[in-house]
């Protein structure tokens, strides 16, 4: 669950994070922290099947793209699949 925080500004000139758990709205916080259930691989699961697609989507276009400009380079680099004696 995600915890608000706030800077406080120590005697050095530097600032410290302190946790405010007394404040449950975050959009109201200045800083919010994260478990690491919430930032880890695990918030994929939490995707909607709309967000899912739209993500595997763009990662199959950008290997489609990648192999279809594969012999764009071959043929500037003058490379061939021939063997040479």
């Amino acid at each position: 669950m995600s915890t608000c925080a706030k800077a406080v500004q120590q005697q050095d000139g530097s600032y410290l994070l302190v946790l405010d758990p007394s404040v449950t709205i975050v959009t109201t916080c200045q800083y919010v922290v994260q478990t690491g259930d919430e930032a880890s691989l695990g918030s994929l699961l939490a995707l909607t099947p709309d967000q899912g697609l739209a993500i595997g989507s763009a990662i199959g276009l950008l290997f489609a793209g990648a192999w279809l400009f594969q012999p764009v380079i071959q043929t500037f680099k003058g490379g061939s699949n021939e063997e040479h004696d």
